[in-house]
Formats: structure tokens, C-alpha cells, sequence
């Protein structure tokens, strides 16, 4: 089957409603849940809970290279700038404090300690993964993607273990710079996606800096410098009341949808290459 590229995906007739669908459906995700609003925080956690799944999927007692070691998770993470060598080492705590995570003994060396997702993180994976293939079931509905209508583990494991062989397109995200800017700060992207969801829907007017803070559990001081920042940037306008009070402009609308077809792309990659492999198993 030929891989669908971003200017396929920018092109289809069908896009801005998918695209409305899919905010709705990542709003819906961590909406009133402050357990999922952790797992979204910023690009470091998003980037930790995805590797944690993909080396559990992987995971092979002889290769080495498939161990969720700190030091594996601290090349991947830290080495692509997306958490410092200590942030690393506060969310892997924090992850095993909230029982996110189990640290086990390799049983091949018992001198290594390697940490495995619990049920809890694999289930909020398996979800959000099912939101971003339900944005393209809506768009290609005949490539593989009815999983998202009774997402199971054994579909989200295939994905996760391709994702892992192919990092490239699974940290896509990477390449788009004004929403690097969301992804690098504490709930920046979630942030965006409340505003975002609001103007789709003429609601603009019902989001303010309070109600975010309260919302996303992060300081009103620290989402109005989120926006301050991106309206220097010229991603927003920031107006008084009875306006809304972020206005999302064109520029920042352009690059979300670039950064949705090429995520989506990549994410469309992966998932072709594991649907193979399921059928080649007679799994499909």
C-alpha cells in the first residue's frame, strides 16, 4: 500500500473537519483528568511515556538495546534536547513514585535495573495513540484503522514496536518549530489545543488565563507568559475582554496544519509497516 504523504494529507478534501475532530478528541483526553494532563505535560514526558511502550514492546532479553535502562531513556531523551539530564531523572522518579512504571532486575544481568510500564501508562498510551489513528480512519477509513473503534493492547504493542525501530517518523513533531515552542513548555501544547478547540467552535470568548490554570494545574503567570511569548513569536493576538483573550492567527494556524500532516504522516508509516507484520503473522 503507497505511504500517504503530508501534502496528501493537507490536500484531502475532508482535512479541516478531521482536523476539528482530532483537537475535540485530544481535548476530550486530558479534560478534567490530571493524570493524563501529566502524561501530556511537555514533549519530555510525551516522548518518555512513548519509549517506555516501545521498549516494552520490543524488548529483547539478548539485545541490550532494547532495555528501558536510565541510561538508554537518557540517550534518546536528553541527547535530542528534549529534557536535561536531571528533568530525566525527576520524571523517571516521578513515574515510579505514581506507580507509572516498575524498576525490575534485567534477568539476563541482575546488575541492570529496567524500568517497565504498568497497566495504567500502557492504557493511557494505547488511548492516546487510538486518537491520533482515529484522525486518520476519519480520513483513509480502508487502511487499517477500524482498530481505533475497539483499540486492544495486541495492536497497540505492534505499533509501538515498529515506532521504536523507526524514531525518525514516530518523533516527527521535532521537525516543526513554532509547536516545539508549545511542546517545550509545562502544558504549553495542552494550552494551545484548549484555545485552539475554543475558536473552532466561536467559544473564544468562554477560555481565559484562570481558567487554563486551573484546568492544566500550571500557574495563570506561567500560561499568560506562554502567550505573551507566542504573540512576540506572531502566533497570537492578545486582546482585552468582552474579546476573547487569545486569538490564534493565521501564521500558527498554518503551521499546526503542517505539523498535523507530517506527525500523521509518520504515525501512517509506522502503522503500515506493523499492519504487515500482523498479517505476514496471520495476526491481521
Amino acid at each position: 500500500m503507497p505511504n500517504i504523504t503530508a501534502g496528501d494529507i493537507l490536500a484531502h478534501p475532508r482535512f479541516a473537519e478531521a482536523r476539528r475532530a482530532h483537537v475535540d478528541a485530544l481535548v476530550g483526553l486530558f479534560a478534567g483528568n490530571r493524570f493524563v494532563t501529566r502524561m501530556m505535560a511537555d514533549a519530555g514526558v510525551i516522548t518518555l511515556r512513548g519509549l517506555l511502550a516501545g521498549f516494552h514492546a520490543a524488548y529483547d532479553e539478548n539485545n541490550r538495546a532494547t532495555w528501558a535502562t536510565p541510561g538508554q531513556l537518557q540517550k534518546l531523551i536528553v541527547e535530542r534536547g528534549l529534557a536535561s539530564a536531571r528533568r530525566l531523572d525527576d520524571m523517571m522518579a516521578r513515574f515510579r513514585q505514581a506507580g507509572y512504571v516498575r524498576s525490575v532486575s534485567s534477568p539476563v544481568d541482575k546488575r541492570i535495573r529496567i524500568l517497565t510500564p504498568t497497566e495504567r501508562l500502557l492504557a493511557h498510551d494505547r488511548d492516546h495513540l487510538a486518537v491520533y489513528h482515529r484522525f486518520l480512519f476519519d480520513l483513509y477509513p480502508d487502511r487499517g484503522y477500524d482498530w481505533t473503534l475497539r483499540p486492544d493492547a495486541r495492536m497497540q504493542l505492534a505499533f509501538r514496536k515498529v515506532a521504536f525501530f523507526a524514531l525518525p517518523q514516530a518523533m516527527a513533531f521535532m521537525r516543526h518549530q513554532p509547536f516545539m515552542m508549545f511542546l517545550a513548555r509545562d502544558a504549553g501544547y495542552l494550552a494551545f489545543l484548549i484555545v485552539a478547540q475554543a475558536q473552532l467552535s466561536g467559544r473564544g470568548h468562554e477560555v481565559s488565563f484562570a481558567s487554563m490554570s486551573h484546568e492544566l494545574g500550571v500557574s495563570r503567570t506561567h500560561i499568560r507568559n506562554l502567550f505573551v511569548e507566542a504573540e512576540t513569536a506572531g502566533y497570537v493576538g492578545l486582546h482585552p475582554k468582552p474579546a476573547p483573550p487569545v486569538e490564534i492567527l493565521p501564521p500558527l494556524w498554518e503551521a499546526y496544519d503542517q505539523f498535523v500532516a507530517d506527525v500523521h504522516a509518520g504515525q501512517d508509516a509506522i502503522a503500515q509497516v506493523a499492519f504487515a507484520h500482523l498479517r505476514g503473522a496471520g495476526e491481521a
